[in-house]
Protein backbone atom coordinates (compact mmCIF):
# COMPACT_ATOMS: atom_id res chain seq x y z
CA UNK A 1 0.00 0.00 0.00
CA UNK A 2 1.31 3.77 -1.26
CA UNK A 3 2.05 5.84 1.46
CA UNK A 4 0.00 9.34 1.39
CA UNK A 5 1.91 12.15 -0.37
CA UNK A 6 0.85 16.00 -0.58
CA UNK A 7 1.57 17.13 -3.88
CA UNK A 8 1.72 20.84 -1.37
CA UNK A 9 3.11 19.93 1.35
CA UNK A 10 6.48 21.39 1.02
CA UNK A 11 4.15 25.32 0.23
CA UNK A 12 1.92 24.17 2.98
CA UNK A 13 5.64 23.90 5.58
CA UNK A 14 6.38 27.35 4.03
CA UNK A 15 3.20 29.04 4.70
CA UNK A 16 3.58 27.40 8.52
CA UNK A 17 7.00 29.07 8.50
CA UNK A 18 6.10 32.56 7.50
CA UNK A 19 2.67 32.84 9.96
CA UNK A 20 5.09 31.66 13.12
CA UNK A 21 7.62 34.21 11.94
CA UNK A 22 5.07 36.74 11.39
CA UNK A 23 3.36 36.02 14.86
CA UNK A 24 6.75 36.80 16.44
CA UNK A 25 7.20 39.97 13.93
CA UNK A 26 3.67 41.02 15.23
CA UNK A 27 4.70 40.48 18.61
CA UNK A 28 7.99 43.05 18.64
CA UNK A 29 5.45 45.70 16.61
CA UNK A 30 3.29 45.23 19.31
CA UNK A 31 5.48 45.71 22.24
CA UNK A 32 7.02 48.82 20.02
CA UNK A 33 3.57 50.19 20.00
CA UNK A 34 3.71 49.77 23.61
CA UNK A 35 7.21 51.04 24.34
CA UNK A 36 6.15 54.29 22.08
CA UNK A 37 2.92 54.53 24.20
CA UNK A 38 4.93 54.18 27.51
CA UNK A 39 7.30 57.34 26.29
CA UNK A 40 4.35 59.41 25.59
CA UNK A 41 2.77 58.65 28.74
CA UNK A 42 6.07 59.78 30.83
CA UNK A 43 6.55 62.45 28.63
CA UNK A 44 2.79 63.62 29.61
CA UNK A 45 3.28 63.05 33.22
CA UNK A 46 6.35 65.23 33.29
CA UNK A 47 4.77 67.88 31.43
CA UNK A 48 2.19 68.07 34.01
CA UNK A 49 4.70 67.74 36.66
CA UNK A 50 6.29 71.00 35.33
CA UNK A 51 2.77 72.55 34.84
CA UNK A 52 2.39 71.86 38.96
CA UNK A 53 5.65 73.41 39.70
CA UNK A 54 5.35 76.54 37.35
CA UNK A 55 1.65 77.37 38.89
CA UNK A 56 2.88 76.53 42.59
CA UNK A 57 6.53 78.93 42.21
CA UNK A 58 4.61 82.01 39.99
CA UNK A 59 1.84 82.19 42.74
CA UNK A 60 4.75 82.43 45.41
CA UNK A 61 6.50 84.73 43.29
CA UNK A 62 9.85 84.14 40.64
CA UNK A 63 11.90 86.08 38.64
CA UNK A 64 10.38 86.68 35.20
CA UNK A 65 13.29 85.22 33.68
CA UNK A 66 12.66 81.96 35.23
CA UNK A 67 9.09 82.04 34.14
CA UNK A 68 10.26 82.55 30.85
CA UNK A 69 12.53 79.11 30.80
CA UNK A 70 9.49 77.06 32.68
CA UNK A 71 7.17 78.34 29.43
CA UNK A 72 10.34 77.46 27.30
CA UNK A 73 11.01 74.18 28.59
CA UNK A 74 6.66 73.19 28.69
CA UNK A 75 6.45 74.15 24.89
CA UNK A 76 9.66 72.06 24.36
CA UNK A 77 7.88 69.09 25.72
CA UNK A 78 4.65 69.97 23.64
CA UNK A 79 6.58 69.82 20.54
CA UNK A 80 8.66 66.58 21.80
CA UNK A 81 5.11 64.95 22.37
CA UNK A 82 3.71 65.72 19.08
CA UNK A 83 6.74 64.10 17.63
CA UNK A 84 5.79 61.07 19.90
CA UNK A 85 2.50 60.71 18.60
CA UNK A 86 3.90 60.82 15.19
CA UNK A 87 6.33 57.69 16.64
CA UNK A 88 3.24 55.95 17.69
CA UNK A 89 0.75 56.19 14.80
CA UNK A 90 4.22 55.10 12.48
CA UNK A 91 4.42 51.84 15.33
CA UNK A 92 0.18 51.34 15.03
CA UNK A 93 0.87 51.61 10.95
CA UNK A 94 3.45 48.61 11.43
CA UNK A 95 1.26 46.66 13.61
CA UNK A 96 -1.33 46.99 10.90
CA UNK A 97 0.58 45.57 8.18
CA UNK A 98 2.19 42.74 9.90
CA UNK A 99 -1.36 41.97 10.94
CA UNK A 100 -2.24 42.08 7.61
CA UNK A 101 0.24 40.11 6.25
CA UNK A 102 -0.22 37.08 8.88
CA UNK A 103 -4.10 36.85 8.09
CA UNK A 104 -3.27 36.42 4.79
CA UNK A 105 -0.76 34.00 5.27
CA UNK A 106 -3.00 32.19 8.00
CA UNK A 107 -5.59 32.38 5.23
CA UNK A 108 -3.53 30.23 2.92
CA UNK A 109 -1.97 28.01 5.35
CA UNK A 110 -5.72 26.87 6.42
CA UNK A 111 -6.76 26.63 2.72
CA UNK A 112 -3.69 24.35 1.92
CA UNK A 113 -4.57 22.51 5.27
CA UNK A 114 -8.42 22.14 3.87
CA UNK A 115 -6.41 20.65 0.35
CA UNK A 116 -4.61 17.86 2.76
CA UNK A 117 -7.26 17.06 4.77
CA UNK A 118 -10.03 16.42 1.20
CA UNK A 119 -6.50 14.72 -0.64
CA UNK A 120 -6.46 12.51 2.61
CA UNK A 121 -9.70 11.53 2.76
CA UNK A 122 -9.70 10.90 -1.25
CA UNK A 123 -6.64 8.82 -0.67
CA UNK A 124 -8.49 6.66 2.01
CA UNK A 125 -11.32 6.10 -0.59
CA UNK A 126 -9.48 4.64 -3.07
CA UNK A 127 -7.14 2.79 -0.64
CA UNK A 128 -10.98 1.13 0.98
CA UNK A 129 -11.46 0.63 -2.95
CA UNK A 130 -8.04 -0.83 -3.37
CA UNK A 131 -8.59 -3.69 -0.53
CA UNK A 132 -11.99 -4.15 -1.65
CA UNK A 133 -10.97 -5.44 -4.93
CA UNK A 134 -8.01 -6.96 -3.80
CA UNK A 135 -10.43 -9.28 -1.28
CA UNK A 136 -12.48 -9.75 -4.58
CA UNK A 137 -9.91 -10.86 -6.69
CA UNK A 138 -8.92 -13.71 -3.11
CA UNK A 139 -12.21 -15.02 -2.94
CA UNK A 140 -12.91 -15.02 -6.63
CA UNK A 141 -9.81 -16.59 -6.77
CA UNK A 142 -11.10 -19.25 -3.87
CA UNK A 143 -13.94 -20.21 -5.54
CA UNK A 144 -12.55 -20.64 -8.78
CA UNK A 145 -10.42 -23.28 -7.38
CA UNK A 146 -13.10 -24.63 -5.35
CA UNK A 147 -15.17 -25.18 -8.70
CA UNK A 148 -12.34 -26.72 -10.25
CA UNK A 149 -11.07 -28.76 -7.22
CA UNK A 150 -14.83 -30.37 -7.34
CA UNK A 151 -14.77 -31.29 -10.81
Amino acid sequence: MAKFVFKFQPLLDLKTQMEDSLKNELGKAIQKLEQEKEVLRTMETEREECIRQFNEKSSQGIVVERLKEYNLYISHLKERMEKQKENIKAAQKNVDKVREQLIKVVQERKMLDKLKEKKLEEYKKEQLVQEQKVIDEVVSFKYTNRINNEM
